[in-house]
């Protein structure tokens, strides 16, 4: 291995044990030599033993809830803030892929009130399947099937399901549509870096 490979996995290997020691998620300042991208951070998913690497331009947040993992403010530069945030339900808990998606499906519309179709796509992730999942138009964000919140026009949800041994983790991206579509192939940049 070169010295370079074996700097690498140095670095990788310290900020996995520096994040992993506590319950949640921990956030540690990517290295800037190294070969490591100098504007990311690492970010510890120390249930499913997991790290994401994260864009440092967005924001990190306390989670709202125990079902997240954590929680990312996306700058939206005047066209509005996104949200990212991973959640864990636990090992066969949350549902399948496909009645979460009938399940964000139903939560959107097109301009004219009619049903949004989702753009969905397959990769591999550390050996693991992930399902992308991608709408777009006026979203009543909500948990159960069907409209719940206040109906926002113009918004995009792009979701990665991670299929893990440990069950599925969900990392959702939405906002305003620019903002999310702004920071779309950095969102699949984290999802694709997942080890």
């Amino acid at each position: 291995m070169g010295s370079g490979k074996c700097r690498l996995v140095i670095l990788i290997i310290a900020a996995v044990l520096a994040t992993a020691s506590g319950p949640g998620v921990t956030i540690a300042p990517a290295s800037q030599t190294g070969g490591i991208p100098p504007k990311l951070s690492i970010v510890s998913l120390s249930p499913l033993r997991l790290t994401a690497p994260v864009p440092t331009g967005w924001i990190s947040q306390p989670p709202a809830s125990s079902m997240r993992l954590a929680q990312f403010q996306v700058p939206g530069s005047g066209q509005g803030d996104g949200e990212v945030i991973f959640f864990y339900f636990g090992q066969g808990q949350g549902g399948s892929v496909e009645a979460n998606t009938a399940r964000w499906q139903s939560q959107f519309t097109s301009p004219d009130g009619k049903p949004v179709k989702p753009n969905v796509g397959h990769l591999k992730v550390s050996g693991m399947p992930v399902t992308t999942v991608e709408l777009t138009g006026t979203y009543a964000r909500g948990m159960g099937m069907g409209p719940a919140g206040a109906p926002q026009p113009d918004q995009t949800l792009l979701v990665a399901v991670l299929e893990t041994t440990q069950g599925n983790l969900y990392i959702q991206m939405h906002g305003p549509r620019a903002t999310v579509a702004a920071n779309r192939e950095a969102f699949l940049a984290m999802v694709r870096g997942i080890q």
